[in-house]
């Protein structure tokens, strides 16, 4: 008898513990996100100079579009190029002429995005020597010194470089190598003269009072070479073009942010780099992350044929950069 009744019960106690079972799981389902939408990483390393996409990253803009940055760590400058080009990350952020020779030499890379420009307020680059050194007024005195520079074949180098040539002194200078972070102490002990800084290092040098400018990038041409561009591979624009739009929407969009609030850009990203908020600084952006024109690409090929470092004509300025993605995310906007 007892036996007959516990078949009848078992089905029932079966039924119940079975439904309880699934309840739990879809609640652990949905509490652990396995329900969500799968973010799609994008490889970046983490830039030593301003950069918005720390902020946007902060502000969760990525994650909006369906992207997670997977920070890979700091990468030296000088091999950010060669990093995007051999698929180690997939965006980076760093100078034109890079981009340039690099695709000369057969990297296939293109431009995707305007990045900061040079104005008389926020300039690109500064030119600095120890606070209590009366002796360097202007380029002039620059001939005979030792300058530090963040790399060979960049902005740093090739800027100055015009600027010394146009005033009779491109043969009298002695450049060497040395990361921004580390410029302002050799600047002190004396083992440079001069410290070629990007933001947020400029800021830090001056306003910490151990070093004066004697002038900024803008000097040359009214900044038309500051153009710092983000770029890609040609290879990821085919395999996943979405991406490559969504990227660059929110580039757009923490730019164009940066631009409006400077300060608390500035504070977002001396949080994420573990730098002293009192000195943070902060880039001017191209609105909407258009490029202009091509002039501002063709200043540099001009630069690297005199150079020597490319052919006349061996490449052309509308084939490196395109507007579609930064223009695409504006309509966007607008809708």
């Amino acid at each position: 008898m007892k036996f007959r009744v516990t078949q009848r019960i078992m089905p029932v106690l079966l039924a119940a513990a079975l439904t309880v079972l699934f309840g739990f799981t879809g609640a652990s389902l949905a509490a652990s996100g396995t329900s969500k939408k799968e973010l799609f990483e994008v490889k970046y390393a983490n830039i030593q100079w301003f950069d918005p996409v720390y902020i946007a990253d902060e502000k969760g803009w990525f994650e909006e579009e369906g992207l997670k940055i997977k920070w890979v760590g700091e990468i030296p400058a000088a091999q950010l190029v060669p990093s995007v080009a051999s698929r180690s990350i997939d965006f980076a952020n760093r100078h034109t002429p890079l981009v340039l020779t690099a695709n000369a030499g057969g990297a296939k890379l293109k431009i995707i995005a305007a990045g900061a420009k040079t104005t008389p307020d926020r300039p690109h680059m500064k030119y600095l020597v120890n606070a209590d050194n009366k002796s360097i007024k202007g380029v002039k005195d620059f001939k005979g010194k030792k300058i530090g520079i963040n790399s060979f074949g960049a902005c740093s180098e090739y800027v100055l470089k015009e600027h010394l040539k146009r005033n009779g002194l491109d043969k009298d200078v002695e450049f060497v190598v040395i990361p921004d972070a580390n410029q302002e102490q050799v600047l002190k002990q004396g083992q440079i003269d001069i410290a070629v800084l990007h933001s947020p290092y400029y800021e830090k040098a001056t306003k910490a009072g151990g070093a004066r400018e004697v002038f900024n990038d803008y000097v040359v041409d009214k900044g038309l070479s500051g153009m710092l561009p983000y770029f890609t591979s040609e290879e990821l624009i085919k395999e996943n073009p979405e991406v490559v739009k969504k990227f660059v929407k929110v580039l757009v969009k923490a730019s164009n942010w940066t631009n409006k609030h400077h300060d608390e850009a500035a504070q977002i990203f001396a949080k994420r780099r573990g730098l002293d908020p009192r000195y943070a600084g902060s880039w001017e952006y191209y609105k909407d992350g258009v490029i202009p024109s091509d002039k501002e690409v063709q200043w540099w090929i001009d630069l690297l044929v005199r150079e020597g470092k490319l052919k006349k004509d061996q490449i052309v300025a509308k084939d490196v950069y395109t507007n579609a993605y930064a223009t695409q995310a504006v309509a966007r906007k607008k809708k």
